[in-house]
């Protein structure tokens, strides 16, 4: 059984990796450059872990909340952050280099069947001491049994996790010189530092209400295959 976090890719995210991973199926790099079609899907690609993975937890927020504030300014930052650095260094690649991009894309889409409809989700695998580990906060917060500590402590583990799938792992496909390598490390640590800030700020401040919301959110994006 493989374990998974999953949230489903939107159409115009499965669109884009249709284009990318057709444009690199064959055994020849295509002809045409692919940097403008990577780069597009990429910036979507991190748009759309950022909203699931923080703004949309801005729905279930009390009124008067400093939740969503904090979730705001965070993601702000790392889209911003993620969107430079993609400009800055995918863009000037040309297709040998960006093909190993196209196969880190590949393993973060993963197809499930869910109530009889199969359908493309971003995901990354968990382990079952990590699954057990974030199931057993979330299921407890989802049933108004949430304990903020084990919650701050689980959303510290899954933050460590989800930069390494999405970010650090991604950085890893790409051929980098010096100073792109720097800038990918910079942008990591930004995005390291304000998400463990906004995790000890935001999960202690959450409200029951906030907290049962919370829990049933996350525990939704738990998969197994």
């Amino acid at each position: 059984m493989t374990r998974l976090f999953a949230f489903p890719a939107s159409d115009a995210l499965r669109a884009d990796f249709d284009a990318v991973l057709a444009a690199f199926s064959g055994p020849e790099l295509p002809a045409e450059p692919q940097a403008p079609r990577v780069v597009q899907l990429t910036q979507r690609y991190a748009d759309e872990i950022v909203d699931a993975l923080m703004l949309n937890l801005m729905k279930g927020a009390d009124a008067g909340s400093s939740a969503p504030k904090s979730l705001e300014t965070v993601a702000g930052l790392i889209k911003s952050t993620v969107h430079t650095l993609i400009r800055q260094v995918l863009s000037k690649l040309d297709n040998a280099d960006l093909k190993p991009v196209s196969v880190y894309i590949g393993n973060r889409r993963t197809r499930l069947e869910r109530d009889g409809v199969a359908r493309d989700y971003i995901s990354f695998s968990l382990s079952e001491a990590d699954y057990a580990l974030l199931a057993e906060a979330w299921s407890a917060a989802a049933r108004g049994e949430g304990d903020r500590e084990q919650m701050t402590r689980a959303m510290l583990r899954f933050s460590e996790l989800a930069i390494e799938a999405f970010y650090e792992e991604s950085a890893k496909a790409i051929k980098l010189g010096f100073i792109a390598r720097n800038m990918f490390s910079v942008g990591q640590t930004a995005i390291s530092k304000g998400s463990k800030a906004a995790i000890s700020k935001m999960v202690p401040a959450l409200g029951r209400g906030e907290m049962k919301a919370f829990g049933t959110y996350f525990q939704g994006m738990l998969q197994t295959a």
